[in-house]
């Protein structure tokens, strides 16, 4: 199965990382200001599925989620867990990959049908995590705030999906 992934822009760009970062941390600002440059995309038919944190559940990307479907009108579906691990900076300083096994994600319940699966993320790096939450949920795409090298950026998502 392909995962389509798309961001606002590269994680380098713009201060993105910083932004990025903060969102890790909870910082009420730095959600709102991801969510400023995403919510242009979202289709009010879209089941916004927030990214689960190295908790196992969805954190910051839930909030996330939640400001984007309140200006648009799409449905939060946190249905998506994942395995407790380490995070993702831990294992990679490590020289350790995650791998879907260790992410362990899984639906808690299913998607609504009908509607368009858009799976909420901070940044997409290698693709691994954005990998695994499509195969869990069987479908959909991966939506961030930033992109590593390895992403589509902002111009390839307008250019193929004017609306996610």
């Amino acid at each position: 199965m392909e995962t389509r992934y798309f961001a606002t822009g590269n994680y380098r760009a713009d201060r993105r990382n910083e932004t990025a970062h903060a969102m890790k941390n909870g910082e009420k600002w730095a959600i709102h200001k991801a969510a400023a440059a995403m919510v242009q995309y979202i289709p009010s038919n879209a089941a916004l599925v927030p990214m689960p944190s190295h908790t196992g559940a969805a954190t910051y990307t839930l909030e996330l989620c939640r400001m984007l479907a309140k200006a648009t009108a799409a449905e939060v579906c946190d249905y998506l867990k994942g395995t407790p691990r380490e995070t993702l900076y831990s294992l990679k300083k490590q020289g350790r990959k995650p791998t879907p096994k260790k992410l362990g994600f899984y639906l808690s319940q299913p998607i609504p049908s009908g509607k368009r699966v858009i799976i909420i993320d901070n940044v997409v790096a290698t693709g691994t995590t954005a990998a695994a939450a499509v195969r869990a949920i069987g479908g959909g795409v991966v939506f961030a705030y930033a992109a590593a090298t390895n992403s589509q950026t902002r111009k390839d998502l307008v250019r193929l999906y004017p609306t996610i």
